[in-house]
């Protein structure tokens, strides 16, 4: 007995020397003799586990109850163990039904039952692991093989739909990263959750370098009660990734996953052809005539470039225009092309500039795995090639990953393990974002009557005049095809664990995440585009950042008497982030900017236009402690308790620490002796309310500090020469410090009850949560007289988010058949309570050219609400026009007015007479009132077939990208729109939407208005699977455990109203001016403001899956 309380000491002292330190404190070697007992006599027992239908089993626990002592079946469900008189097996499988036999005789052949109810399912929580019936906290369980029957480079991207209360925002650009949200908007800043792999947490919100296929888990903490064990780092949710492990079959298990297919884009804008668009200008121009009354004289609209009638134009409609008196010449320089009002026609033609830019995107993937191990170790080896070609011409993403993972039993009480993943990603640098220069929005900005190619096979364009100012989409694709850029990551970690005495075990974990971004592009001459700057460029770019994560946990856990269980954990934390920077430079005026040798940077010219620049990443470190503390009394009364006190770098000494603690409670009701009467249909009932704060230090990098001084020759005229003849670069202060600044708050309630029926065929829960972020951190209101300088941040501001989440499962089997359906829905309603100690103070986003501001996020609303004027119809006579005055048109004429006639009228909300400012107000939301996830899986025999749906409801989109397709203020192309519901002079208008065609009316879309707003509510048919197992007896003659192969189809259906590219628009890539958000890049102030963007596509893969 002193034996082991003195080997207990040692243990507990190394590892209160790294907890308490935090790793400050490097032990000295110290030596621990092995624990010696007496052994008693054994026999060896074997035996096979098979399912419900005879098959075998690989990969079953089988544990000799209360020790260590265990081993795992083999691929045909065996199993050899040694053990002690009297002992008790513990079988357990994912899945199925654990049990516990006496160990008799020397063959035992047991049969599991198929779990149905999931109460034992290990879950993981913050730096551990619970039993999903002891959770009282709202822990969303993802169902991984749910999870990867979607393609795609990112595991965020296939989480849409699958748990309530999770929002995912993404694009169809190839590679392309994902936006997610977590029970609505918390702040104005960054709310992006926190994402935990392998227990090493990342703020890096791209999860590309993360292949799926390695997953084996995925938890989202939803709630305070729950994710405060992270601190000044959850109050966005947290993310849990547990990546897959090396198992005990004594023999290694080679296991392939792959597919090939193609993507292709589904809805297109909708635009006119070259014959359409020339009538709609004719019709256009006409009606501005009668307006004015010039057609009484019997003028006719004429375009020198289309001729004077509207008949002539179909024998006039040009492919292309060449400078006057060439004739056709092949042999013209795009960079002579000249403006001249004579023109030399080409032969008719008609452009479709979507078909034009558009390919198959063919994907591939391929996943070769190795694992296996005995009980000494475990390992797993894994490589993976992701190959994505964009719907869009010269896109691309590809992807190489390598990941390592092993574990070793040093002794029965220590063990040592590591995880290791590297990949390479490279794209061609073309941008995601969703604005008006992305790749689709020029096919609506381009003439449809321009052709790709002029006579002389150049790319043609818009210079000439009445063709808009848009570029060639084809030639930008092509000149740019020898761009790209990388990213390199290495995520890793190594770790330690020590079982110190019978239920304490210590854990140290170390991680690493390393980054490296590389970009290189040319930007070519561009002669054709009207706007072209005549002028190429190169641009090279590198950024690096590490961040590394060590952990320290000591944990707890004992039942007493049975009736009593208590698991305790504490630890320590430290992070450091940002040790990196940016590098950036660009030279201009190359001479040969098609050979891709003269790439780089002291090759072009050296004059004053070129830049180069250094960027500090914001290094900052934290260093927290935390404890958890679990009490179960007769595993029906749980109660669940988490304190954590941080200390960030980024704020000052005086608030520089902070304390985020968390209370929750469960009642498994139906362990009560008065509901013994419901236990024949009643399987499990919890009641859960928790409470909890957490905290947000992923602010706006320096607050505390006087921030980044700027230089330029403009902040000091005075001649340091004394020569006066010459200016000197002068300093200014960029943005004020305030050192009173802290993080900040989120303070949760939430309310929870989980059901499951009839032996687990029915199960379901309902969440109610209210949270609120206070000491939100926004710039101050500054007078003019404080300077230039950028105002300082200040903790003045308030959200609340209250809402509820929905899950219901069905699953059952009837001999061949099996089923399983899911449903969840979740809401949320979003509103600020307070911006600043002023009620209509507020923060806008701009939108793309339209006058004012697009959203507006003020108190009493929710974040980004949609605001403009409200549309009511039109001007229907000149006496409608000065009983309303058009907008900044306060003193107009009744000779004047009459050119508005056919217009957007607006409401006069002030009922002034005139439209201003005033009348301008809230005219929709971004946030849905109902989104939800559909999933349902059908069995029979060796087949199996998948559909999953999802959907959203009350939601509007600000549809930005019908500036330029229902109005004139840009001559590229119209929509069907324009030439079906415009307003009439003479005519029935019942069916009109838009004003009356007229090329000189700038006002209709000029401003902002709910035209613009329109409901995206859709249901969309996700994913569509089915599958075929092939036979395993024919399998085991070749070895191989299992074969499926299967047929997939993604985003083939959507049902919506909205007549944009697709209701699911996010942006994700949209970073915002500063004079949209003061420089912090808040995309969350410009949600829901649809500019153009890379549309879902639409996937058909055929895969195949098998194991050795």
């Amino acid at each position: 007995m002193k034996h082991r309380h003195a080997i207990f000491k040692s243990r507990l002292g190394l590892a209160l020397c790294f907890l308490l330190a935090g790793g400050a404190i490097i032990p000295q070697s110290s030596v621990l003799k092995a624990e010696t007992s007496v052994t008693q006599q054994s026999r060896k027992i074997t035996g096979t586990i098979t399912d419900a239908k005879g098959e075998p089993l690989l990969g079953v626990n089988v544990v000799v109850k209360g020790t260590t002592n265990g081993t795992i079946t083999d691929l045909d469900g065996k199993y050899v163990l040694e053990v002690e008189p009297n002992a008790i097996l513990v079988i357990s499988y994912i899945g199925y039904v654990t049990q516990q036999t006496p160990a008799s005789g020397n063959v035992m052949n047991i049969t599991l039952k198929e779990d149905t109810q999931n109460l034992d399912e290990v879950v993981v929580v913050g730096y551990g692991t619970q039993q999903k019936k002891d959770i009282t906290g709202s822990v969303a369980v993802i169902d991984t093989e749910e999870l990867l029957a979607s393609s795609g480079s990112s595991a965020t991207q296939q989480l849409q739909g699958k748990a309530a209360g999770v929002n995912i925002g993404t694009s169809g650009a190839p590679g392309s990263a994902t936006m997610v949200r977590i029970r609505g908007i918390n702040s104005i800043n960054d709310n992006g959750p926190l994402y935990v792999i392998d227990g090493v947490s990342t703020r890096d919100q791209d999860l590309s370098s993360i292949n799926p296929n390695d997953i084996e888990s995925m938890q989202v903490l939803k709630d305070a009660s729950s994710a405060a064990i992270y601190g000044a780092q959850a109050a966005n949710g947290v993310i849990l990734i547990t990546t897959k492990k090396g198992t005990k079959t004594g023999q290694p298990r080679l296991t392939y996953d792959g597919y090939y297919g193609f993507s292709k884009t589904g809805k297109r804008y909708d635009v006119l052809n070259a014959y359409d668009r020339i009538d709609v200008e004719w019709q256009a121009s006409k009606n501005n005539l009668d307006l004015t009354g010039a057609s009484a004289n019997g003028e006719l609209p004429y375009h020198q470039q289309f001729g004077s009638t509207s008949d002539s134009w179909v024998n006039h409609l040009p492919n292309y225009m060449t400078v006057t008196g060439a004739g056709g010449s092949t042999s013209i320089d795009p960079s002579d092309y000249d403006q001249a009002n004579n023109v030399v026609y080409a032969p008719v033609g008609d452009t479709n500039w979507w078909d034009e830019i558009s390919q198959l995107g063919w994907m591939q993937n391929h996943q070769l795995s190795l694992s296996g191990g005995t009980d000494k170790g475990q390992y797993t080896m894994s490589m993976n090639y992701f190959d994505q070609q964009g719907t869009a011409i010269e896109s691309y993403f590809t992807r190489y990953q390598a990941r390592a993972n092993s574990s070793y039993n040093v002794r029965p009480w220590l063990r040592f393990g590591e995880n290791l993943t590297y990949s390479f990603s490279k794209n061609n640098g073309l941008s995601f974002s969703g604005t008006e220069s992305n790749i689709y929005s020029w096919t609506y900005r381009a003439s449809p009557y321009v052709p790709v190619y002029d006579y002389a096979g150049n790319y043609a364009g818009s210079l000439f005049a009445g063709t808009g100012n848009f570029q060639n989409p084809v030639a930008i694709r092509e000149r740019n095809k020898d761009n790209y850029a990388t990213t390199q990551r290495i995520f890793g970690n190594v770790y330690g664990e020590a079982d110190l005495w019978t239920g304490l075990t210590f854990k140290t974990n170390f991680g690493i995440d390393y980054r490296n971004d590389y970009s290189y592009s040319m930007t070519k001459n561009n002669p054709e585009f009207s706007e072209s700057g005549g002028q190429n460029n190169f641009y090279e770019s590198n950024y690096f950042n590490y961040r590394w994560v060590w952990t320290n946990t000591l944990s707890f856990s004992r039942t007493f008497n049975e009736i009593h269980s208590l698991n305790i954990l504490l630890g320590t934390e430290a992070i450091r982030d940002g040790l990196g920077r940016s590098l950036n430079a660009r030279r201009y005026n190359y001479l040969f900017e098609d050979n891709t040798n003269t790439y780089t940077l002291d090759m072009g010219e050296n004059n004053s236009q070129r830049t180069n620049s250094s960027t500090y990443n914001g290094e900052f470190a934290l260093f927290g402690m935390f404890a958890r503390a679990d009490y179960g009394y007769k595993d029906k009364y749980l109660l669940t308790g988490i304190i954590r006190r941080d200390g960030v770098s980024r704020f000052s000494e005086n608030n520089r620490y902070g304390v985020f603690p968390s209370i929750s409670a469960g009642w498994r009701m139906s362990e009560e002796a008065f509901m013994e009467p419901s236990r024949d249909w009643l399987d499990d009932l919890k009641i859960r309310a928790g409470y909890g704060v957490t905290g947000n230090s992923e602010i706006p990098v320096a607050t505390n500090f006087a921030n980044l001084f700027t230089t330029s020759t403009s902040y000091t005229n005075y001649d340091m020469t004394g020569a006066n003849n010459s200016e000197t670069t002068g300093f200014r202060l960029s943005t004020y410090g305030n050192t009173d600044t802290k993080w900040e708050m989120t303070k949760m309630v939430n309310l929870g009850l989980d059901a499951t029926f009839l032996n687990g065929k029915f199960s379901g829960s309902f969440e109610w949560y209210t949270k609120k972020t206070s000491n939100m951190l926004i710039q101050a209101a500054y007078t003019s007289m404080a300077g230039e300088s950028g105002s300082p941040y200040i903790n003045f501001g308030d959200i609340k988010n209250t809402g509820f989440d929905f899950m219901f499962n069905y699953r059952d089997r009837k001999g061949d058949w099996a089923w399983d359906l899911s449903l969840n829905l979740s809401h949320y309603k979003n509103e600020v309570l307070k911006l600043a100690e002023a009620d209509d103070y507020s923060l806008w986003a701009s939108g793309t050219r339209i006058e004012g501001y697009v959203t507006r996020t003020t108190k009493g609303h929710a974040v980004s609400e949609f605001w403009g004027l409200k549309q009511n119809g039109f001007y229907e006579s000149v006496a409608d026009v000065m009983a309303t005055k058009p907008f900044g048109q306060s003193d107009i004429t009744e000779a004047d007015a009459a050119a508005y006639v056919g217009r957007f009228r607006f409401e006069d909300l002030n009922g002034d007479g005139k439209l201003d400012d005033s009348d301008r107000t809230f005219i929709g939301s971004p946030h849905p009132d109902l989104t939800g996830g559909l999933n349902a899986t059908l069995t029979w025999k060796n087949w199996d077939f998948t559909m999953f749906w999802n959907f959203s409801i009350g939601n509007d989109l600000y549809n930005n990208t019908k500036y330029f397709t229902d109005f004139w203020t840009f001559n590229g192309n119209k929509s069907s729109r324009l030439r079906d519901q415009s307003w009439t002079l003479n005519g029935d208008n019942s069916n009109a939407i838009l004003p009356m065609l007229n090329t000189e009316d700038n006002y209709s879309g000029a401003y902002s208005s709910s035209y613009y707003v329109e409901d995206a509510s859709f249901l969309r048919l996700k994913n569509l699977v089915l599958g075929y197992s092939l036979p395993k007896e024919l399998l085991k003659k070749a070895g191989i455990q299992n074969l499926r192969l299967y047929l997939q189809a993604e985003n083939i259906l959507t049902v919506t109203g909205y007549t944009g590219l697709d209701p699911e628009f996010t942006n994700a890539y949209l970073r915002q001016s500063d004079s949209d958000t003061d420089g912090a890049g808040r995309v969350d102030l410009k949600r829901g403001v649809d500019m153009g963007g890379w549309p879902t596509t639409m996937r058909f893969l055929l895969g195949v899956n098998f194991t050795f």
